[in-house]
């Protein structure tokens, strides 16, 4: 015998019975000859006797046990078994399964270890039951839509890897092609990374026009992003998942909105796994590279479920490959402009603001954002620009201070789009709507309109 196993009845046999019913693994001792007899039906060792008497313990050999399992849910039973077991063999190592702390003075025991029942479920349980639910979400995300149906996966204006990810996953999850399901967007892919990502794994997303959303009955999807993102109706839509905060309500046949995730390519991701598909290398790689672009490598924002999905994708991925999708060349001019808009930097208590003026790249604004947050005694960056008639203002923090998302809903969704997580933020503002609340466009209006509510108590901010 290498285990003794002191319980109440047989549940711990049917946790253990595909080690128990090796012979000469685990004795089970019980109170109840009923529960020793159907332990010994299913091929377990099993004795039974008094728990609380030393003779009990002679008899079933405890000093040949290399090791004592507690599972007794009564404490004050528990207390004594563990005090009757430790009295006649000082020295064995003791695990105890339970979901109440062990007395203060049992820590002073080195060869006595708890393990909590809610521990237990965590690792074992809590991860078929969301495999299970995810498996129910694919089984209705592909009820959605007809063989025959044309589907757009809508985008943002200015698809990032992880909504690129996430659309190449949905394609894959519906079993469907660049023909019969694009990946679409009003707008067009800016970023020098985003484009070296679309060139290297081949990847094609069409700009469409509203006349084109539904034309011929064509259903919608989005992935990323949410309906009241668009300044204009979407009309029907089919399935939206993402990873954002939910501004305010709207319709979809199918939503999944997971704002504890930090990249969308994680919901995508635990979809292919419930449904027991092995990404290939270019899709792999394409989340991967969502989740880790989308969560800084996992420092911001981040969820265990972005890390568990991060492993699973990493040995399909390819690594060099997205070496060269961070490092794609920067034009001169772009150099020189961003040169030209850090010399205009204002630091106020412990704020960098910068405003750049006038840009065609939507792009450049969170990536000053991201390296404002790097100069030494800054813990919040807010970059702003003009954008195709548009105010766009990109907000990061070091994410143990207020939230980034929530001031930019409260002073700028009013009279434009807004919102973000606790670390980072956006909003954008038609340029005219603008003016109407704040007279022009500047630095120092950006800066006296949020240093308030990023500087202020946190109970000022409650009771406002």
């Amino acid at each position: 015998m290498k285990y003794l196993a002191v319980c109440e009845d047989d549940l711990l046999f049917q946790f253990m019975r595909k080690i128990a019913a090796k012979p000469g693994e685990v004795l089970f001792l019980v109170q109840d000859a009923d529960v020793v007899r159907r332990i010994r039906r299913q091929g377990g060792s099993s004795q039974s006797g008094d728990l609380e008497s030393e003779a009990t313990y002679e008899k079933c050999r405890l000093k040949q046990a290399i090791q004592v399992i507690l599972f007794v849910r009564s404490s004050q039973l528990r207390e004594r078994v563990y005090a009757m077991v430790r009295r006649l063999k000082k020295e064995v190592p003791i695990l105890s399964l339970s979901s109440e702390k062990e007395k203060a003075s049992h820590s002073k025991d080195p060869f006595l270890r708890q393990l909590p029942l809610e521990a237990i479920f965590q690792e074992f349980c809590a991860p078929q039951l969301l495999d299970t639910l995810n498996r129910q979400k694919v089984e209705r995300i592909r009820s959605l839509f007809r063989e025959k149906d044309k589907i757009h996966i809508l985008l943002q204006h200015d698809p990032d890897p992880d909504g690129i990810g996430s659309a190449l996953a949905l394609r894959e999850l519906l079993g469907r092609n660049r023909a019969t399901t694009p990946i679409v967007t009003f707008g067009e892919v800016t970023r020098p990374e985003n484009l070296a990502m679309l060139r290297l794994l081949e990847i094609q997303i069409d700009r469409i026009t509203r006349a084109d959303l539904h034309q011929g009955g064509v259903r919608l999807a989005l992935v990323d992003v949410q309906p009241p993102y668009f300044e204009h109706p979407l009309g029907r839509v089919d399935l939206v998942v993402d990873h954002h905060p939910k501004r305010v309500p709207f319709p979809a046949r199918f939503v999944d909105l997971r704002t504890q995730y930090g990249a969308t390519s994680t919901i995508f991701t635990e979809y292919l796994r419930a449904a027991g598909m092995e990404p290939s290398q270019r899709l792999a790689t394409a989340l991967l590279y969502g989740i880790k672009t989308d969560t800084l490598f996992l420092e911001r924002g981040s969820h265990i479920a972005d890390l568990d999905s991060f492993t699973f994708l990493y040995p399909f991925a390819n690594k060099a490959m997205i070496t060269k999708m961070e490092r794609p060349s920067l034009p001169r001019e772009d150099m020189e402009a961003l040169g030209r808009a850090l010399s205009r930097l204002q630091f106020d208590d412990g704020v960098a603001f910068l405003h750049v003026g006038e840009i065609q790249r939507e792009d450049v604004i969170p990536q000053l954002a991201e390296f404002c947050l790097q100069i030494e005694g800054v813990e919040w960056a807010v970059v702003s620009a003009l954008c195709q008639d548009r105010v766009v203002i990109s907000v990061r923090n070091v994410g143990y201070v207020k939230s980034a998302g929530e001031i930019v809903k409260r002073l700028f969704d009013p009279i434009g789009s807004a919102g973000g997580h606790r670390s980072m933020a956006k909003a954008v503002v038609p340029l005219e709507r603008f003016k109407e609340e704040f007279g022009e466009v500047s630095e120092k209006v950006i800066r006296e309109a949020m240093l308030p509510l990023i500087t202020r108590e946190d109970s000022e901010w409650e009771n406002d």
